[in-house]
């Protein structure tokens, strides 16, 4: 199964653990079987041939049953070699014993740096010698940033904590540091080393012993100088990000004679006060300045602390022994304030976004369905039956109304046409013209329309509009026309 190393900073160790990332509580540092996508942010394959990040675990299994199976294995019939090891085999067998051997795993060492060439994709490469040996070493750039403070450089005498490691594919060994002390510097840099040393194996710094930051604290414990800038950078990043979280000062010396007993009892005093949160540090400084923060005493009170710690020590290069032990550590106050405290405001004006944005979405979801209700409304009163037959009912009585005005017009009509043509007919009628000094003419019984149809002495009958005269012709005259 091989094995990928991780660098995986402190405050993404949740988000690493989640996708899968393992921690090696003997090597102290983080890794996976299988090198996802997730997980490749955190991957960083080694710059230099000569030291790995990864070990093929599946083929070093075999050699942890037994040096004699390796050494001498049976022989197979025809094959005069048989009995011969492979260099991977040999070399695997070799890594599988610098695994299992306690002493391997923490090696103190002193020496001369030699064949130093800076560092090399942020890992570090050396060798350090004696009169007789020379030894590979390497710190590798999760682990430069905490342990070297001091510029490295060939010809330095250096003091070296750290793990020996054979790399089986050029059957090389080399010590991977966790500790370095300039012995230059004095005996105060030896101390600090096997101090750190003494107390990493103990345990202080392992990852699973570290609180988490509450995420919404109310009360937040300073343990600073109240005249020091640390103090008026804490408050101010506080009052910007979080104005309702009570911030409680301990006052104490942050440098000089009383200082590790002031931050000693400010530790152990406001842990007992049911705290949310503790930040101990201070501004920038040299080393000497900032010597109290790596007090032993220090280091166990926050070990020992139920409050969650966060360590402000210095500047970004600084790293003290507080740091290594505390829950959370910050570069500076100002980082300290933005990882104990919440930034509240952000938060409230996310919310109150948020609200508007809910009030919006309501409010138009309400105006769709309105509109859609009216729709509904407006089909259903289309398609009321009582409104349909008053509309139909509406209808028939302009209907009659219509046709009681046409069969008036047509009655006017025919009316007027029946006077017409009746008075046509009174002219065109012989009776008519009786009354008018006409009178009808026959002899026995036939009309007379001519004087031919008569002759004298000829009975004659007018008829006049009111009755009839009887009379005889006496004589016709003929007029011309």
């Amino acid at each position: 199964m091989t094995t990928y190393r991780l660098n995986v900073p402190y405050r993404e160790k949740d988000a690493a653990k989640a996708l899968g990332a393992k921690w090696n509580y003997v090597e102290k540092f983080w890794y996976c079987n299988e090198l996802t996508d997730a997980l490749r942010r955190w991957y960083q394959p080694d710059e230099e041939e000569g030291v790995s990040g990864e070990t093929d675990q599946s083929t070093v299994a075999p050699a942890a049953s037994g040096i004699a199976d390796a050494v001498a294995p049976q022989a197979a019939d025809g094959d005069p070699y048989a009995r011969y090891q492979s260099v991977t085999a040999v070399n695997l067998m070799i890594a599988g014993q610098f695994e299992r051997t306690d002493r391997f795993q923490t090696v103190l060492v002193k020496g001369e740096v030699t064949n130093y060439r800076g560092p090399n994709g942020g890992h570090h490469y050396f060798s350090i010698k004696d009169e007789h040996c020379l030894l590979s070493c390497v710190i590798w750039s999760y682990d430069a940033a905490a342990i070297l403070r001091f510029p490295l450089e060939s010809g330095k005498q250096v003091a070296l904590a750290g793990r020996l490691a054979f790399f089986d594919k050029r059957g090389t060994v080399s010590l991977h540091v966790r500790q370095i002390a300039d012995m230059g510097a004095g005996d105060a840099s030896l101390r600090y080393l096997q101090l750190k040393a003494r107390l990493e194996e103990e345990g202080l710094f392992a990852i699973e012993h570290k609180k988490p930051i509450p995420k919404f604290p109310e009360k937040v414990g300073i343990i600073t100088s109240k005249n020091g800038q640390a103090r008026k950078d804490i408050e101010k990043i506080a009052l910007k990000r979080n104005p309702y979280v009570q911030l409680v000062l301990y006052h104490v010396n942050v440098q000089g004679e009383n200082a590790c007993r002031t931050i000693l009892e400010g530790i152990e005093r406001m842990d007992a006060m049911g705290l949310d949160t503790l930040i101990v540090g201070r501004g920038g400084g040299s080393d000497e300045e900032l010597i109290a923060y790596n007090d032993e005493a220090i280091a166990r009170a926050v070990y020992a602390a139920k409050t969650p710690v966060i360590s402000a020590v210095g500047h970004e290069g600084n790293w003290a022994l507080i740091d290594f032990v505390s829950d959370l550590r910050a570069a500076t106050p100002s980082e300290a304030a933005e990882e104990a405290i919440p930034d509240i405001m952000t938060t409230i004006r996310q919310i109150r976004q948020l609200e508007k944005n809910i009030r919006d979405n309501m409010h138009n979801a309400l105006e769709k369905r309105k509109l859609r209700l009216r729709t509904q409304e407006a089909r259903l009163k289309g398609n009321d039956p009582v409104r349909k037959l008053k509309e139909r009912k509406e209808k028939l009585k302009h209907l009659e109304e219509g046709l009681t005005q046409k069969i008036r017009a047509v009655y006017e009509r025919k009316n007027h046409r029946f006077r017409v043509l009746l008075e046509r007919l009174n002219g065109l009628s012989p009776t008519a013209k009786l009354v008018k000094g006409f009178g009808y003419i026959s002899v026995s019984g036939q009309p007379v329309t001519g004087i031919s149809d008569v002759q004298p002495e000829d009975i004659l009958d007018i008829t006049i509009h009111d009755g009839h005269i009887v009379t005889k012709v006496t004589e016709t005259v003929a007029v011309n026309l």
